[in-house]
């Protein structure tokens, strides 16, 4: 039995772990993979349907999901498997990543009420975005404006990762301020920008 702990990781890492450690053990047959949203859960799944993989998931508690898989005689053979493309299963993924605490260059005010807008209007999508990036003045939104703080810690719930930049926070002398999520670096809002579709609304 081969573990795979991808907590608190956002997909598409659960995904390609995944991958690679079925190209580390290619005798292995049983593999546990620990994730803590949903939407990995549905990736994983996809991909172990594709490659004829018995798939199993379990909620152990909030956040946290176990996804067994299983190779059988039905399975794949070790070249395909590795050829494989990860962007098979996690191609209807996207990220948001905000930069400013208004949307577009209008009236200051306007502009302000239509980045909430945005947020409020992701809170009622029923495809999710897997991750939310902030930086900039973007991480206003994670600190001082409390209508959207509550969408944020309501998307954060139903297992969005919400991620500032901590330069960022540091800069605009946030850092202690931050309300929802968890701080990150430039280095992951890149990674973040170029293994997943992403949408910037400002």
């Amino acid at each position: 039995m081969k573990e795979i702990d991808v907590l608190g990781k956002a997909c598409p890492i659960p995904v390609i772990e995944t991958k690679k450690a079925f190209r580390e053990n290619p005798d292995e047959k049983e593999f546990e993979v620990l994730v803590d949203n949903e939407v990995a859960t549905e990736n994983l799944s996809k991909m172990a349907k594709e490659l004829k993989i018995d798939v199993k998931v379990e909620k152990l508690e909030d956040r946290k999901y176990k996804v067994s898989l299983e190779k059988t005689k039905d399975s794949l053979d070790h070249s395909q498997i590795e050829s494989y493309s990860v962007n098979d299963a996690t191609s209807s993924n996207y990220i948001v990543i905000v930069s400013s605490d208004k949307m577009a260059d209008g009236d200051p005010e306007f502009s302000k009420s239509l980045l909430e807008g945005f947020i409020y209007a992701l809170t009622e999508q029923d495809h999710l975005p897997v991750a939310m990036y902030f930086y900039n003045r973007g991480v206003f939104m994670t600190t001082e404006n409390e209508k959207s703080i509550e969408d944020l810690k309501g998307l954060e719930a139903r297992g969005v990762r919400i991620y500032s930049c901590g330069l960022c926070l540091q800069n605009y002398g946030k850092k202690e301020e931050l309300k929802v999520g968890e701080i990150t670096n430039m280095y992951k809002i890149v990674e973040a920008m170029r293994s997943n579709h992403a949408i910037y609304p400002c």
